[in-house]
């Protein structure tokens, strides 16, 4: 059990933000509910841990919906280059695949924690902050194994996405206790639930659809599960769905003249999938009414909804229940309350709040990670130059 003790730089949460933070300011003692830090950060990218993505500042700024003008400054201070950078002298070498993804050379997310733990300053595992409140001039930090007190106070605790990794969400609480504004925490990055699910097509995956989700539109690759519908395009849009959101896909741009056209002694559903380069068995689930006709035996209202359901398959949807498996949170502590400079707080001198803790969440393709770094960097660089 360890007693009472100060430092002057305290961060709560060793996962990404937290432990770039701690290669950045080694005085700064960090304090790990998990049994060892970077839980999460091992299981970014399938394992592979894509890391960062490359591209400039001003363009990875585009991909942090409503959030562009805040992540700005710390995107342009310490941007993807600069993470790759700083990783090397780090020993950690990277590559880009085509897409633009940078991972780690060797494709395995260990080695990335293994470089930041060997870099940063002391870390104390197995400790769960119970509570956090501001005494006078200085912090204090009430822990199972004792208390702590600082001057500086880092929130680096994350979401609530992927509970399993130790995102419990404390962090919003630690928050409120010192006057700032949560704003609720939803699921994003996260799979889509169908009320129209087609369980049948679970497994089936497609390069290039179109969806729209409330308006917000998007395409890319979609892959099927037991209950809706996952895959980046998908998860991209995730962040939008509300109790009563409708998902309409756009599997091929069809009409009724192009299936009048297939050759009229073929099954319908044999014939679309194959003109159509569509998988059958997802043709004969959205289509179970023509399963047995060919194409001589459509009717025009066969052909009408052949081709609506090809062209806008539609379904209320919702994120229920997808908080333990999204990426990352939608939500947190409000951005208009922090320096997006510094990372400091606006209402509680001596606190900086970083990475997903805020409301601030980027689409797939590392852009998470690295808004977490970018932000970790400008709040150190505020904090050593004091």
């Amino acid at each position: 059990m360890l007693r009472s003790r100060h430092s002057r730089v305290i961060c709560i949460g060793a996962g990404a933000a937290g432990l770039y933070f701690s290669t950045l300011c080694h005085e700064a003692l960090v304090l790990e509910r998990n049994d060892r830090p970077g839980r999460k950060l091992l299981i970014t990218g399938g394992g592979g841990c894509n890391f960062t993505h490359d591209l400039p500042p001003s363009e990875l700024s585009l991909h942090y919906p409503d959030r562009r003008t805040f992540v700005s400054p710390a995107l342009h201070a310490h941007g993807a280059d600069a993470i790759r950078a700083r990783f090397r002298s780090l020993s950690l070498e990277s590559i880009v695949t085509e897409d633009g993804k940078v991972f780690p050379r060797s494709r395995d997310a260990h080695d990335v924690l293994y470089a930041l733990e060997k870099a940063s300053g002391t870390i104390v595992t197995g400790c769960h902050v119970e509570e956090v409140h501001r005494k006078d001039d200085h912090f204090v930090i009430g822990t199972d194994m004792g208390l702590f007190t600082s001057d500086t106070l880092i929130i680096a605790t994350g979401g609530l996405s992927y509970p399993a990794t130790g995102s419990t969400g404390d962090g919003f609480a630690f928050a409120r206790s010192l006057g700032h504004t949560v704003v609720p925490p939803r699921p994003a990055l996260c799979r889509l639930e169908l009320e129209s699910a087609l369980p049948e097509c679970e497994g089936i995956s497609l390069d290039e659809v179109r969806l729209v989700l409330d308006g917000h539109k998007t395409r890319g690759p979609i892959l099927f599960t037991r209950t809706g519908v996952s895959g980046p395009a998908v998860m991209n849009l995730s962040r939008y769905a509300t109790g009563d959101s409708v998902l309409r896909i756009c599997f091929r741009d069809v009409d009724e003249a192009a299936i009048r056209s297939l050759e009229a002694r073929r099954k319908a559903v044999n014939a679309m999938a194959s003109a159509l380069s569509l998988p059958d068995r997802l043709v004969r689930a959205l289509l179970p009414s023509v399963v047995d006709k060919t194409i001589a035996q459509l009717t025009k209202e066969d052909m009408k909804t052949c081709a609506r359901m090809l062209r806008d398959f539609s379904s209320p949807c919702s994120t229920s229940g997808c908080m333990k498996t999204a990426t990352v949170t939608r939500g947190g502590v409000c951005v208009d309350e922090v320096d997006r400079r510094t990372f400091a707080s606006r209402l509680c001198p001596g606190l900086n709040i970083i990475g997903e803790a805020l409301d601030v969440d980027g689409e797939c393709g590392g852009y998470n990670l690295t808004f977490a770094f970018a932000s970790a960097y400008a709040a150190a660089k505020a904090i050593v130059s004091r």
